[in-house]
């Protein structure tokens, strides 16, 4: 099947989101409880003023007190409510107390009422009055107020609502005792905030959970791919003989494999072409090296040894650089090893030729390699300490699922700005190319190549009691699967 492209998966993912956000938005509207005031009978605040039962409603409070319950700010004497709740009392309006803090045109707080009287054609019914500047009822004569002369036992609802209306919003009703204590009923509307921000919450949470397996998919998927392709850019330079790069993940990253995978072709085989040029020319050079050596014996002794110490050391430099493009070209098996045992059995065959060599410590650490290359790699190692400072110390330590093998000397050091370059074939410490010291350059250039065909990694820096350290850093196999059969 062949895989969607980069810009089809962000796409798609985002039509996702796009879905569950407006999924999440009508189930919001759906499962969201209606926003309308909470509405109470009259009945039951009449039942809970005229006797001293308790409220079975947790949004009714009752109380009693001495005095006349004064309105709660933001709300306002309701003339009209408090006349309904007089005549279900059966008690005068004074001795009423009836507090909205419900706004409505005409009968909300902040509206005052008067009586308007009964015509020939019309009933008496209260309407607002005027107020003055300061926004205060005007003084009203209280016979003026009082309803006009009506039915001694007028039922709730001939005022032209319902016997039992439900109020609305918050108020406080209260009503005079005959012992002269006030009986208050205060209601408060429960805010729908609480429960608004629990649903979202609740569905936040749920597109959190139907969101995250197709974002992990979506980063996983783009994310893998790319992360093979860094990993085989690094192997390149350690590696370049490894197997190329696996053709998956979106069309625009496998074509960048093919890329890859080309360019890891042709660089291997500009570097076969290079070993198989410098191996012939070096092979070639030992014929007229070994005419030399039989045409040298006509020469003057003085002569004579002269040209044989050059010829040798051109034999030597070309052995060397076979032998460094057999190791290149041709790597040995990996097994599962003990290195500690191995450096230590490096140094004690240097050690057996009187070399000032000492391991100082050595903890056990199991990896896999080649064993010829590794051993190759720590003798060269110690070989340029003892050529540029007659002595070797070595240490070595396990560390973060590492080992590392340290390797010090008191010579004169390096110069940190060649660092990196004496890693490259053929170059020297010793620029002078002193004979005393040896050596092509070809030993750090081996020791570094066997170090990164390792997964490891191969520094050099100068001591600061002075000297050269050598940090060899190998990946090695966990504790509980390095013990050897």
């Amino acid at each position: 099947m062949k895989a969607l492209p980069i810009f089809a998966r962000t796409f798609l993912l985002l039509l996702g989101a796009l879905l569950v956000a407006l999924a999440l938005g009508i189930a919001l509207l759906l499962t969201m409880p209606p926003r309308r005031p909470a509405d109470i009978p009259l009945s039951e605040v009449v039942a809970l003023l005229s006797s001293e039962l308790p409220s079975t409603n947790d949004r009714l409070t009752v109380s009693d007190s001495s005095e006349r319950p004064a309105c709660p700010e933001g709300h306002r004497q309701d003339p009209f409510m408090r006349m309904r709740l007089a005549r279900w009392l059966g008690v005068a309006e004074d001795q009423v107390s009836y507090c909205n803090g419900m706004r409505m045109p005409g009968l909300g707080p902040g509206s005052a009422f008067h009586r308007r009287p009964a015509g020939p054609d019309r009933a008496a019914v209260f309407e607002p009055a005027a107020t003055d500047e300061a926004g205060t009822e005007p003084a009203v004569p209280p016979a003026a107020r009082r309803p006009p002369p009506m039915r001694d036992a007028m039922p709730p609802g001939d005022d032209g609502f319902p016997a039992n209306a439900p109020l609305f919003g918050n108020f406080v009703a209260a009503t005079r005792k005959a012992d002269g204590h006030w009986r208050s009923v205060v209601h408060r509307m429960p805010g729908p905030l609480p429960s608004v921000a629990r649903q979202v919450g609740l569905l936040f949470l749920c597109g959190a959970v139907a969101m995250l397996p197709l974002a992990w998919w979506f980063s996983r998927a783009l994310s893998a791919p790319i992360s093979r392709f860094a990993q085989a850019a690094d192997r390149l330079g350690s590696h370049p003989g490894a197997a190329p790069l696996d053709r998956s993940g979106p069309a625009e990253l496998a074509r960048a494999a093919d890329s890859f995978n080309t360019m890891q072709a042709r660089i291997n085989r500009l570097l076969d072409e290079r070993t198989r040029t410098i191996g012939a020319i070096a092979h070639d050079l030992r014929t007229p090296l070994a005419r030399l050596s039989f045409r040298l014996q006509a020469l003057p002794a003085e002569a004579r040894d002269k040209a044989s110490a050059d010829i040798d050391e051109m034999s030597r430099m070309i052995a060397a650089a076979l032998d460094f493009l057999h190791g290149q070209s041709q790597p040995g098996p990996r097994d599962r090893l003990d290195f500690a045992s191995l450096v230590e059995s490096a140094v004690g065959d240097l050690a057996d030729t009187g070399q000032d060599v000492m391991l100082t410590a050595a903890e056990p650490a199991v990896l896999l390699g080649d064993p010829l290359a590794l051993r190759r790699a720590v003798s060269n190692l110690i070989d340029n300490a003892l050529k540029y400072a007659g002595s070797a110390r070595l240490q070595l330590y396990r560390d973060n699922g590492n080992v590392v093998l340290e390797v010090d000397d008191d010579g004169p050091g390096i110069d940190a700005a060649r660092e990196n370059e004496l890693f490259l074939p053929f170059a020297r410490g010793d620029e002078s190319r002193n004979r005393d010291t040896g050596g092509i350059g070809l030993g750090l250039s081996v020791a570094h190549g066997v170090v990164l065909d390792h997964g490891g990694s191969l520094r050099l820096h100068n001591r600061s009691e002075g000297g050269l350290r050598a940090l060899m850093t190998l990946p090695c196999l966990p504790a509980d699967q390095g013990a050897l059969a």
